[in-house]
């Protein structure tokens, strides 16, 4: 994981490395941007590169992790005591995807480093789990006991699956999987309900082992051999 710096001389650094990047993935493909190419390009030595991030995958990291905090910004009033899980659910979903539709050809990218175990990104998950217990603790009425203190890695494990459906997602504007988290909101919060009955809660106990089994962690993404990442246009 990247330094965070503790100067803005360094935060001006990083950030234009950051930005040196995301040009060099959009002009020449992810595979043939090396870290020396950026850090030519960025106008710094390769080894102050090094230091503030150790490799591409660890660019890609910062990306995604600055992409989740504008995400928790988003949420944040949206997330009022009150609402109901599913309103809860449909909040956090729609904020993801707002911050990370600008990017949606760095998803595969994306699945990489969280499915890394040498570049994952504990921050990131600890922001995804951060809003899910949000979600949970203000949704009203309150899911069931019995579950409400694992409501929120469920929702974290779902919402990857969702996230790895958009992010391979080709159809016009992520349709297919905008649809998905869509129905998705409904049928976790009418499951919750549910587990009330003994019988419910067992299975989703169940699911969850399922859900958060180290082979689905270290599944492996392929990448195409030459990445078509386009960098978003400046509005």
């Amino acid at each position: 994981m990247s330094i965070q710096p503790r100067t803005e001389k360094g935060r001006q650094t990083q950030a234009k490395l950051l930005s040196t990047a995301l040009d060099c993935f959009a002009e020449d493909g992810y595979r043939a941007s090396s870290m020396r190419i950026i850090a030519a390009n960025a106008g710094v030595s390769l080894s102050h590169a090094y230091y503030y991030f150790q490799s591409k995958e660890d660019i890609v990291a910062q990306l995604l992790l600055n992409l989740r905090n504008e995400q928790y910004g988003l949420c944040q009033g949206r997330l009022d005591e009150g609402n109901t899980l599913e309103s809860n659910i449909r909040a956090v979903l729609d904020a993801g995807v707002l911050a990370l539709a600008p990017y949606h050809e760095f998803g595969p990218v994306f699945l990489k480093v969280l499915l890394s175990d040498e570049y994952a990104n504990e921050q990131v998950s600890k922001i995804e789990l951060s809003l899910w217990e949000q979600a949970v603790a203000g949704a009203r009425p309150l899911p069931p006991l019995g579950i409400r203190r694992d409501l929120p890695k469920f929702l974290l494990l779902v919402s990857r699956h969702v996230f790895s459906a958009w992010a391979y997602d080709q159809s016009a504007q992520q349709r297919r999987s905008r649809a998905l988290m869509k129905n998705m909101a409904p049928v976790v919060a009418k499951f919750a309900v549910l587990c009330r009955l003994p019988v419910v809660r067992s299975l989703f106990e169940d699911i969850l082992a399922l859900m958060d089994s180290k082979a689905i962690d270290k599944a492996e993404v392929d990448l195409p051999v030459r990445s078509t990442l386009r960098r978003p246009k400046a509005s």
